[in-house]
């Protein structure tokens, strides 16, 4: 089983070229993760850490952790940011981080559009000792081959309080891991992400959050995350998304004190994999620094 398990996530490994693939299902609470243009939009220093663990019940399946953390200046102007990360699936692991610089226009009603630009460095690392192979003996079998790729993304952004809508590419080189290990711009190859969501009150104790994620590549199949979230009495969040790939998921959250919230997912396939397993679990925290404890208005966007 262990060895089956290996061979389909080199298959995965395969199919997604390599590149960074961290796309968590609460996208919507941490857009700053896929585009950098939302640095600093919180309007105070802002901690996010979350870890997801996909197809529970099989041995050694993909996990990926994130932290990130973002915050305008002194001039209002500018948001920086950061973030690590971390993906793993079976003898295989992803580890890389980014900066990024955000310049924010102030527009009426309080609505701000954001450019942002972000650089880092990612680090792929393949165990070939781990794997359970017939032959032990094979050479092939006995060593950790590692490549690595720099890392250059670009995003826009508008938003406010209640809204907002943003496009980003996470990075425009790809790194061709398996055959050349070169970087090159391709832009068949690349990810175009696409993001919206807004916050309707619909009475004091009572809110409802839509929001979208679109995901463009060119070489692979292109999916959507549709998504709504009921927020009750500013503190309860119970939510449901389904992406076009075949997934359903469910999102409970609770915002523990107006800087500190909780978020907890639960994703289905409906594919036949998910008769396999236990489903994907993703958990996050979220600190925003800055507000006053007794503040009314936690901010959902």
């Amino acid at each position: 089983m262990k060895y089956f398990f290996i061979a389909i996530c080199l298959l995965v490994t395969f199919s997604i070229d390599a590149q960074r693939e961290i796309i968590m299902s609460q996208y919507m609470y941490n857009r700053y993760n896929i585009n950098p243009a939302f640095g600093g939009s919180h309007d105070v220093m802002s901690v996010f850490g979350s870890y997801r663990k996909q197809w529970m019940g099989f041995e050694e399946s993909p996990a990926s952790a994130l932290f990130t953390i973002h915050s305008p200046l002194k001039n209002e102007k500018v948001g920086l940011g950061a973030q690590i990360f971390n993906e793993s699936y079976a003898i295989a692991s992803n580890t890389g981080f980014n900066i990024s610089y955000a310049y924010r226009l102030g527009l009426k009603n309080n609505k701000k559009l954001a450019l942002g630009v972000s650089a880092g460095y990612i680090n792929y690392k393949s165990n070939w000792g781990e794997a359970d192979v017939v032959d032990m003996q094979d050479p092939a079998f006995a060593a950790t081959e590692q490549t690595s790729a720099p890392l250059f993304g670009f995003g826009a952004a508008l938003y406010d309080s209640k809204f907002f809508a943003g496009v980003s590419v996470p990075t425009f080189l790809y790194h061709d891991r398996f055959i050349t290990g070169d970087n090159s711009v391709d832009f068949n190859k690349i990810d175009y992400l696409v993001t919206a969501g807004y916050l309707f009150e619909l009475s004091e104790n009572v809110s409802v959050q839509p929001s979208a994620l679109l995901r463009v590549n060119l070489d692979q199949e292109t999916f959507v995350d549709v998504s709504a979230t009921a927020i009750l009495l500013r503190s309860l969040m119970i939510g449901a998304s389904y992406r076009t790939v075949g997934d359903i998921v469910g999102i409970l959250g609770y915002q523990i004190t107006p800087q500190f919230r909780f978020t907890y997912s639960l994703d289905y396939s409906v594919e036949s994999i998910g008769s396999y397993n236990n489903g994907t679990h993703e958990v996050a925290l979220q600190f925003d620094f800055g507000y006053k404890i007794n503040s009314p208005n936690p901010k959902f966007f």
